[in-house]
Parts: C-alpha cells; sequence; structure tokens
C-alpha cells in the first residue's frame, strides 16, 4: 500500500508570499506611485504657466521701445522717415491713424517691428512736431496701443561773403543769434562760394584776370582743384545737396579771341570723388555755352539755359546727357520743387512745366491794386510766387521796389518794400523748405566798393536780410551778400 503526503497542494509554508498572476488588461505599476504623481503634477503646472503665458500674450499691445530721425535732414529734404520700434512685430495700419502736429502731410508703413512714419514735404525750422499713431496692433495681441513720439527740427542758418579790408571773409550765421556769425574762411580776392555737405569750396582771384579754385576741408586744411587752363570762373552753380558743384567758365588768353576758346562754359566737379573740373558737352558734342542754369534739388541734374535760347536738361551720368526742352528767351529761376521754371519768350512772362514741356503764361498781379508785371519771378513747392516788381509809393508818388507773393489769385501781398531812390532789390534766395527768402539789399551808387576786386565786384555795403515769408517779418540783418542755405 503506497503511502501518500498529508499536505494539501497549494498549501503555503510559514513566511512566503502569495504570488498572484496580474490580471488581464490591468496596468503595471512602475516603480511605486510618487513618481507618477510628480511627474503628472508637473506637466499640468506647465500646462497652466503656458496657458498663462498666452492669455498675457493676447492681452499686452505693443510697446514703444525708441524712436530714430535725422532732424538735420528735416528742413532740407523730403521724404525723412520717423522710424518708432516696438516690442514685437506690427500688423500694417492706415493713414487716418496717424496725427501730426502743425499738420503736414505724411506716407506710414511698417517693417516688421519698425513703424515708419515719411514725410512728405520739408518741414519748418525750430518747430517741435508731435507724431500721434492710434490703433497700433500686433498679430497675436488683441489690445491696441497710442504711440507718441515729440521732436524739435533744427535752426536755420545762411552761408554769406563779406567783402572788404585785406580780406574776405565767409560766414554763417544763424538765425537764433545775433552778431555777424562765425567766420568759417577768410582770404583775399573771394570771387564765389559753394558749401557742399561739410566741405566749403572757394574760387579766389589769380594773376590777369583768371581764378583759382579750392576746397576748404572741416579742420581748416585747403585743397587745390584743377581747372582747365586760363580760365576765369564767372558763376558757380551750387545744389541744394551734395557733393558736385557747376561753374560757369569763361577762358581768358590775350590776343585770343573766339575759336575754340571757352565761352561761358559748363564745368562741373566732384568734391568727393575727384578734384579736376569736368566740361560738359552740349547735344552737338561742343562745350554747352550757358546763360543760367540750377541743380534740381536732390538730384544729379541740371537744368540749363544756353546762349542758343534753349532750355536743356543736362544729366550728369557718364557720360553726360543734355537733352534740348524748349526754347526761351530768358530764365528766371528753377522752381524750389524742381518741376517748372519761369522765365520769358516772345509772349512776355511765362512758366515752363518741365516734365510736359507745356509752356503757359505767367499773369501779372495786382499789389495796392495797381497791376504790375514784375522782374524775376521764382515759384515755391505750392501755389506761391514769389516775384521782385517796380511800385509806387502810394502816399509820396516815389519809385519803390518790392518783393510780393502770390498764391496764384493774381492779387499779391508785399513781403519787403524798399525805397527806390536809396536801395534796389538785388538777388534773393529762398529757403529750402519755403519758409525764409535772404534778399540783397543794394544801396545807391556811393563810392564804397569792394577794393580791386577783379570777378564778381560789388559793392561792399550791400545788407542781406532774411525775412519770413508768411509774415513779411525781417528776422535777420547781416552786412554782406551772397547769401546760400
Amino acid at each position: 500500500m503506497s503511502r501518500t503526503s498529508s499536505k494539501k497542494r497549494g498549501s503555503r509554508r510559514p513566511g512566503a508570499q502569495r504570488r498572484t498572476a496580474p490580471r488581464k488588461g490591468a496596468p503595471v505599476q512602475p516603480g511605486g506611485g510618487a513618481f507618477e504623481r510628480t511627474f503628472w503634477s508637473l506637466v499640468a503646472g506647465l500646462a497652466v504657466v503656458a496657458t498663462l503665458f498666452f492669455l498675457l500674450s493676447n492681452e499686452s499691445p505693443p510697446q514703444l521701445m525708441s524712436a530714430e530721425i535725422e532732424t538735420a535732414q528735416l528742413t532740407e529734404r523730403s521724404g525723412q522717415q520717423l522710424r518708432l520700434f516696438a516690442d514685437q512685430p506690427l500688423d500694417e495700419f492706415a493713414a487716418v491713424q496717424v496725427t501730426v502736429t502743425p499738420n503736414t502731410r505724411v506716407t506710414p508703413s511698417v517693417q516688421g517691428d519698425a513703424l515708419v512714419v515719411e514725410f512728405e514735404e520739408r518741414l519748418r525750422y525750430d518747430t517741435e512736431y508731435v507724431v500721434e499713431v492710434s490703433g497700433v496692433s500686433a498679430p497675436d495681441a488683441n489690445v491696441t496701443a497710442t504711440f507718441l513720439h515729440r521732436f524739435t527740427t533744427g535752426i536755420a542758418s545762411v552761408l554769406y561773403l563779406d567783402r572788404g579790408g585785406d580780406r574776405d571773409e565767409v560766414l554763417r550765421a544763424s538765425l537764433d543769434e545775433d552778431g555777424r556769425g562765425e567766420v568759417v574762411y577768410a582770404a583775399p580776392g573771394v570771387q564765389h562760394i559753394a558749401p557742399l555737405e561739410d566741405v566749403l569750396v572757394v574760387a579766389r582771384d589769380a594773376e590777369d584776370g583768371l581764378s583759382t579754385l579750392e576746397s576748404v576741408l572741416p579742420d581748416g586744411r585747403v585743397r587745390s582743384l584743377f581747372l582747365p587752363e586760363a580760365v576765369r570762373i564767372d558763376d558757380f552753380i551750387v545744389p541744394s545737396s551734395g557733393t558736385l558743384l557747376a561753374m560757369r567758365l569763361t577762358e581768358v588768353r590775350e590776343g585770343v579771341v573766339g575759336g575754340d576758346t571757352l565761352q561761358d562754359a559748363l564745368g562741373v566737379i566732384d568734391v568727393a570723388s575727384g578734384d579736376t573740373v569736368d566740361i560738359i558737352p552740349g547735344p552737338d558734342g561742343a562745350p554747352i555755352s550757358l546763360l543760367t542754369a540750377a541743380f534740381v534739388p536732390d538730384l544729379p541734374t541740371l537744368i540749363v539755359h544756353d546762349s542758343d535760347q534753349t532750355l536743356l536738361r543736362v544729366e550728369l551720368t557718364e557720360p553726360p546727357l543734355a537733352l534740348p526742352i524748349v526754347d526761351m528767351t530768358e530764365m528766371s529761376a528753377l522752381s524750389t520743387d524742381g518741376t517748372r521754371v519761369t522765365g520769358f519768350n516772345e509772349q512776355g512772362a511765362v512758366v515752363v512745366n518741365l516734365a510736359s514741356a507745356e509752356i503757359s503764361p505767367l499773369e501779372p498781379t495786382l499789389v495796392d491794386g495797381e497791376l504790375v508785371s514784375g522782374g524775376e519771378a521764382i515759384l515755391l513747392s505750392t501755389d506761391l510766387r514769389l516775384q521782385r516788381v517796380a511800385l509806387t509809393e502810394p502816399d509820396t508818388g516815389v519809385p519803390g521796389h518790392a518783393l510780393v507773393a502770390d498764391d496764384g489769385s493774381g492779387f499779391a501781398r508785399v513781403v519787403l518794400r524798399v525805397d527806390g531812390s536809396e536801395t534796389t532789390i538785388g538777388g534773393f534766395v529762398i529757403s529750402p523748405n519755403d519758409e525764409y527768402v535772404a534778399v540783397e539789399l543794394i544801396p545807391a551808387p556811393d563810392g564804397t566798393t569792394a577794393g580791386d576786386q577783379l570777378v564778381n565786384g560789388q559793392d561792399a555795403s550791400v545788407t542781406t536780410v532774411i525775412v519770413d515769408i508768411q509774415t513779411g517779418t525781417i528776422v535777420r540783418t547781416l552786412e554782406g551778400s551772397a547769401p546760400i542755405w
């Protein structure tokens, strides 16, 4: 008979753990619940933080961080920009969201995080401007902001020539100061002056009625520039900006008349890239013989009236290109925006549109109820024109001279009036922003001249006055001539 065990199957030994198989589909616990709880708490916390950041970013408007503007150029050139930098990229916006005080025309745009306000016109001198842009928004923001920036434009100054004594002086006078201004150059026999960026170009007397040409650097050093042989500089044509200078040249040789000599030739030099004056040819290949000329503002382009009484557009490219526009008997002046020319033809005073070559009459104007047909006229960038006229004093009947402003209505107001028996209005030049006019007042001859001046001799007692065109107020009086803004 076989022996059997008394232990039952499946019974446990004392102290042994019972192993149970996991249920089908039940999760396996990886090392305990504490780690799992920490992990999922961290994930939840990060999700909350991310949500908060998202909500905050959608509730934070763009912030103005900085502004950039070149105030020195605002009165000299149109198209200058105010750049307002934000802390994030910006949405496009409309021009109606921009307010400028004093009022001026602008074109707004967005470049990434920069809000750009471009001024379509030159601004007034020494004036505080306030630019406000409302409703500034960003692509990911639900709220908008208002950007506000203030700036003040520069103070006007004029360069002029004071002749007399052993040396002639070139001075710069600011409109907010008294006195003569600062002497920037002094030498005997100064014929013409031209400020070109930070360089002053000077033509001076040489022997035998000729000219020398020099550039004066900011540190006071003088550099000689090279002219064609045996020439006299009869005039400078000075640009409103840049380093190009044009001039009218005449060859002076004893016993030589006509032929291949230069007579009123157009010469040009770029003082930034060279030291030699080049003679500019006309449409026929011969040197242009000019009567008068002017630079188109901010362009390497000249409007020239030549000795054939043709108005030319001369592009100072390489090589130069001269293109005829119209015929006219006299050119008075280029408009301050460079789009029109005033002058005369067989029908009288006219205006030439340079883009279309259209010629229209420059109508006479009424001053103090009297119809006057004036002399030289300059058109401003607006419809206003300044014109030199001869008037009779209403109280005394004495002939007088005046500078008048006509806005196109046919009725002019007097900007400046002088007694014709004592003073004549000479040349006048308008500031780049059309705000002021510098006028030469030439006294009746009294024998005081500029000594032995060989070229461009002028009465040593000429006075220059600076006049506010809008009000007619004289804001500065200077003992000198040849003003240049």
